[in-house]
């Protein structure tokens, strides 16, 4: 894992080069910047158009971002870390030390996993064959082996809290090293031969730097000279080796562990080992011998790679507080042996935490390319467990907001991607009421795949109160519905989102259509529509004509009547369908059982004198006499004036024949 640094980049098009390549950006919704060519203005600079105004066109680039989680096998670990992530929260600052240990291991198991696949996935002849996924399977795999390895450093050291912390260095030092121990277990497999094998004793010693003295006896167990005296000597003083166990009297330890280190110091002064050079360099390793360990240094590729086993033979109840100053020493020396290697971030992360410069190590975890995973969810572990507070307090850094921020950064990245949306909010949502202006922002600008989807974008506002929110998206719905032609699903959507424009909008085409056509549209939509109705008047008039049209069609010619005549009188009828509705009325007019009363008569006449004659005038007077565009849509409408005469004669018929109904007394 290397630093890497700032990569300087060019548009490259005509125009841009013909302004020097100086650039311009904005930055857009989703994490993308709009780059285009940009000819430096100054103080002095002439206000006026350059000589390529209107000649080249202007190219807008759209710059984003590109992280690991653009890979699938990496979604996940998004995933199942948000899981945990949930959970934490739930265990809040209350937990047991032993839970905070399980969460944060939890997180590991969720990195290790994701090793595995990566691993897997790069093996796959698809990868293989194409450079560029390869390289970025690459990629991940050393951002999240470092994500691991500092995790698991950091749980040792402050999240666990041990007072000795060799026996888990040890541990932590043979997974993130296993080549020795992957050798090892070939030359096992071997049998005698192995000792045959010129990598045989540079295995061996590298096991033993790293602390495996068992699987040290095993590989020496099966050497062909493992029955001579030097060789039954070495596993004498490796298998007498004195291991501290918790609960045992450190005084007493040291007392044994001093006794055995002189008499191996004894054994290799007496020359028992003389006859045997290699296996008198591992056991003057054992025995910490300084020249053996610079030449083991030497090998090495990072620094921390053979500490803990060098800290197993020197001093094996190391504390935490001791460890600082061993760590110091041990990095020094490294770099006088090893002056040719640069200390990249992942030594100089892992010196932070051995030297307890947190607040560094926060720092240079944020510039891990995981789009701040590892450095969000780690803040987020320390914050709950409490046991940093001291430091942090001490070192004037406001842990809860540093989490904040984070947290915040994080749960926006996530709502910008369009297959993480969902986790992000469950991040912003801990970010109190900016999360939530965040997720006011964000959530209507989720590209919406499916109305499934977008359902559960509305119950999540609604879950958030957020009516804002839910009513766009309504919107949005409504009008894809009314471009795909399903104007139910689009009368539907605009209902919900309560925008008495747009509701207006598909009523009008709605009846419109009907005019031209004579074909309702989506009449179980506007059957169910019921209290509803009230979003707009012009839903009410739709509603109600469909009731009327309902009742024609049944041949309820009564009730049709009624409803007929409320709707003139309601002064909600549209102009353009004025003409579809008198028309409504003829047949009803014409009816020998007269279906309108004589009152009701007289309004529709004075509704064509007042209402609609005044609708033609204007047309006539704006687009001429024989002019397509008036009023006049009605699809059983040819001529207008014929149309008129027909309409006054039949209120004529129909009110005579009232008024004679309804002045003729019945005979006794």
């Amino acid at each position: 894992m290397s630093d890497s640094g700032v990569f300087a980049f060019e548009l490259g098009d005509d125009l841009a080069t013909r302004c020097g390549n100086t650039l311009t950006g904005v930055f857009v919704p989703g994490s993308r910047i709009a780059l285009s060519a940009y000819r430096h203005v100054t103080h002095s600079s002439r206000d006026e158009p350059t000589e390529n105004a209107g000649q080249v066109p202007v190219l807008i680039y759209m710059a984003q971002e590109s992280t690991l989680f653009d890979e699938p096998v990496l979604r996940s670990v998004l995933a199942e870390a948000n899981a945990t992530f949930a959970t934490l929260q739930q265990l809040g600052s209350r937990a047991t030390r032993a839970e905070y240990v399980n969460i944060s291991r939890a997180y590991r198991s969720i990195v290790r996993s994701c090793l595995e696949k990566l691993e897997q996935a790069k093996k796959s002849p698809e990868v293989q064959t194409d450079e560029a996924r390869l390289q970025r399977l690459c990629d991940a795999i050393v951002v999240f082996y470092a994500a691991e390895c500092l995790w698991h450093l950091f749980e040792i050291l402050y999240i666990q809290s041990n007072q000795l912390v060799v026996p888990q260095l040890l541990d932590w030092a043979r997974f993130h090293s296993p080549h020795a121990e992957d050798r090892a277990t070939d030359l096992l497999l071997m049998g005698e031969e192995a000792s045959e094998s010129d990598d045989y004793w540079s295995i061996v010693k590298s096991l033993i730097m790293l602390g495996e003295i068992d699987v040290t006896r095993a590989v020496l167990s099966q050497n062909r000279k493992a029955g001579q005296t030097s060789f039954k000597a070495a596993e004498q003083i490796l298998k007498s080796m004195p291991v501290y166990q918790e609960g045992y009297a450190l005084q007493k330890f040291h007392s044994q562990w001093e006794f055995w280190h002189v008499d191996t110091e004894r054994k290799i002064q007496s020359g028992l080992f003389a006859t045997e050079p290699d296996l008198e360099q591992l056991i003057r390793l054992v025995a910490g011998d300084s020249e053996q360990w610079d030449a083991g240094i030497k090998e090495s590729q990072d620094f921390y790679e053979y500490l803990p086993g060098y800290l197993l033979f020197t001093k094996p109840t190391c504390k935490p507080f001791e460890l600082k100053i061993a760590a110091a020493k041990w990095l020094n020396r490294w770099c006088l042996l090893r002056p040719e290697r640069e200390q990249c971030s992942m030594n100089r992360m892992v010196s932070q935490l051995m030297d307890h410069d947190l607040r560094l190590f926060i720092y240079d975890a944020q510039k891990l390319n995981d789009t701040h995973w590892f450095s969000t969810h780690l803040i987020d572990l320390i914050h709950h467990c409490g046991q940093l507070k001291s430091y942090f307090d001490q070192n004037n850094i406001d842990l809860p907001a540093l989490r904040h921020s984070m947290i915040y950064e994080y749960g926006s990245y996530l709502m910008t991607s369009h297959n993480m949306w969902q986790l992000g909010i469950d991040y912003l949502d801990c970010c109190k009421q900016e999360g939530q202006a965040a997720i006011e922002l964000l959530l209507p600008r989720i590209t919406l795949r499916s109305e499934r989807q977008a359902t559960k974008l509305i119950n999540l506002a609604r879950q958030r109160g957020l009516i804002s929110v839910e009513r766009e998206i309504c919107k949005v719905l409504s009008k894809r519905s009314y471009d795909n032609e399903r104007y139910g699903n689009a009368l539907e959507w605009a209902i919900r989102s309560k925008d008495v424009l747009l509701v207006t909008a598909v009523a009008d085409f709605i009846l419109k259509h009907y005019s031209k056509t004579g074909c309702m549209l989506c009449p179980d939509t506007i059957a169910n529509v019921g209290g509803r109705m009230f979003a707009s008047p012009r839903l009410v008039f739709l509603s109600k004509y469909f009731e009327f049209y309902e009742f024609y069609r049944t041949r309820d010619f009564l009730s049709a009547s009624e409803l007929l005549v409320n709707l003139l009188e309601s002064k909600i009828t549209p102009d353009y369908f004025w003409p579809s509705l008198l028309i409504d009325s003829m047949p009803l007019l014409e009816s020998k059982d007269p279906k309108i009363f004589a009152k009701e008569t007289v309004a529709i006449l004075h509704h064509i004198e007042t209402d609609l004659v005044p609708i033609i005038e204007r047309d006539v007077s704006k687009y001429g006499k024989h002019h397509t565009e008036t009023v006049f849509k009605d699809y059983r409408v040819e001529n207008v004036d014929e149309i008129m005469n027909l309409l006054r004669l039949a209120c004529a018929r129909n009110l005579a024949r009232a008024l004679i109904i309804e002045n003729t007394l019945p005979v006794v």
